[in-house]
């Protein structure tokens, strides 16, 4: 479904009826088009993505308006019809109605009456689009850079693509630091009208005061000791796009006057002049603190809080939302392994349920942290609990040797039972399977039959270990240079792939 409105005339001969909608028609349009005789109008309709039909009954037709009707509905579901006609003709026509986009106007017509129409069907017709774009969305990936599937999660991005939708109010974005309140500014502009301009983040916390008046509003040449030459400020730079101000509880209450000015008026200063600049910049604001006990304390003010809060969102922490790990897990695996040229790791089930009980105080940031830091110790090795840092088992209460402490070059320590694991999983059983043998056909090739044995074998433990030889050697009690040989010698480098 196009953005852009088109609209088709398929009228009669009667000039009236066509000189009083046409005007009208163009005032909403991007495109209208005429037409002569409806034999064309189906061919016609399949040539461009029209939006609303205006449809005279008394236009010359080979078949009765009811079939060319019941032909519209049936191959031009989207398509929102006006039919023309006289008072007493539209009775008959009404259960066409039904499940379709069809609307009435009477002869004589009225302009007033053509003007609502069109109108009305113009809101349709945006709606249907919003729904459209909103359900390809949902279908989609959710929001890019989050990742969940937890109902906490959905609620947060279906309140992000409503937001979107609504490109000018102000939006005050709550949460704990690592929880991603820059990818929801991100996903909210994205997802907006004003996608097209620019996304401009500033981090009120990281710039000192000083500075900050003049990132964010600019400066004339000569404004103060320094200002060498005009500078365009990020308030300016954002204009018609979305300006994110991270930790706003961090600003000054100078700066937080002027800010308000711009909010209200949608203009600003630069620093040095005595003109304001309109300005068309929607302002998402985050931050971590408590902005209700800041106001109560003069430390921010109230009339500003109440300007960027007027959409609310509360990004929650990765301790509400543990569902989630596992696929946090996935991406981040990806991210510092495969596209870095590592193996992959593999975080056991157990290793999996110890992290959705950790507090998570940094959130997602700290699990990515987490998973850099195992994919460079670890890499192409399946992680037990005893192989995560000591925070992890310490806050369980998980006994482990106080001395171990993993090395880049080390092998992580496994236990027997450890071993029984893999190896179960590995061959479904605690052994290794025998093949079946068969001795009333005659002799057999004992060679053979034990180089086939051990080919199958060796495939196995590589397919099941991701290609990693190393732990292949390791779940089959060889030195990784005698597996290299064997793999060499029987010719089955890549075989585990298939």
């Amino acid at each position: 479904m196009s953005d852009s409105l088109y609209i088709l005339h398929a009228l009669s001969d009667d000039t009236d009826a066509h000189e009083l909608t046409a005007p009208i028609a163009a005032r909403f349009a991007s495109v209208v088009q005429d037409l002569a005789h409806s034999d064309d109008l189906i061919s016609e309709l399949k040539k461009k993505p029209y939006s609303i039909l205006f449809l005279d009954c008394g236009f010359p037709a080979s078949y009765t308006t009811t079939q060319l009707l019941q032909q519209i509905k049936r191959e031009f579901t989207d398509l929102i019809t006006i039919l023309i006609t006289d008072q007493n003709e539209i009775h008959p026509l009404l259960p066409l109605q039904e499940n379709a986009a069809l609307f009435f106007i009477a002869k004589p017509i009225d302009a007033a009456e053509v003007t609502f129409c069109v109108n009305h069907c113009k809101t349709l017709y945006e709606y249907r689009t919003r729904q459209v774009r909103r359900n390809n969305r949902r279908q989609q990936a959710t929001v890019p850079g989050f990742i969940g599937n937890s109902r906490i999660m959905k609620d947060l991005f279906d309140v992000i693509e409503r937001v979107a939708e609504d490109d000018f109010a102000t939006v005050l974005v709550r949460g704990e630091s690592g929880t991603g309140k820059e990818l929801v500014a991100n996903a909210i502009h994205a997802r907006s009208s004003r996608s097209r301009h620019n996304f401009v983040p500033v981090n009120c916390a990281a710039i000192p005061d000083e500075l900050l008046e003049s990132e964010l509003f600019g400066h004339l040449k000569g404004s103060f000791t320094g200002a060498a030459q005009n500078k365009t400020g990020r308030i300016h730079y954002a204009d018609n796009g979305t300006l994110f101000l991270d930790e706003i509880g961090d600003m000054k209450p100078n700066l937080q006057a002027k800010l308000l000015r711009v909010i209200q008026e949608r203009e600003f200063e630069p620093v040095g002049s005595l003109k304001a600049i309109p300005v068309n910049t929607r302002i998402v604001a985050a931050t971590h603190c408590n902005l209700e006990n800041l106001v109560s304390e003069g430390r921010f003010r109230e009339d500003l809080y109440y300007r960027l809060s007027v959409i609310p969102l509360e990004v929650p922490p990765l301790r509400e939302r543990p569902e989630d790990i596992p696929l946090l897990l996935d991406e981040f695996i990806d991210r510092y392994t495969s596209r870095r040229g590592r193996d992959k790791i593999a975080f056991m089930p157990e290793t999996v349920e110890l992290l959705k009980s950790f507090t998570w105080r940094g959130n997602v940031r700290e699990l990515e942290n987490l998973v850099q830091h195992m994919s460079i110790l670890y890499s192409g090795k399946r992680i037990y609990p005893h192989h995560l840092p000591p925070k992890f088992t310490e806050q369980q209460g998980l006994d482990r040797t106080a001395s171990y402490q993993p090395r880049a070059d080390s092998v992580p320590p496994i236990s027997e039972n450890d071993i029984s694991r893999e190896r179960a999983a590995l061959f479904g059983t605690s052994a290794p399977p025998t093949p079946e043998i068969n001795f009333d056909n005659g002799p057999i090739n004992f060679n053979e039959l034990i180089n086939e044995f051990e080919t199958d074998l060796i495939i196995k433990a590589m397919r099941f270990t991701s290609g990693n030889k190393k732990e292949a050697s390791r779940m089959l009690c060889l030195k990784r240079t005698t597996l290299l040989e064997k793999i060499k010698k029987k010719e089955i480098e890549g075989h585990w792939e298939r």
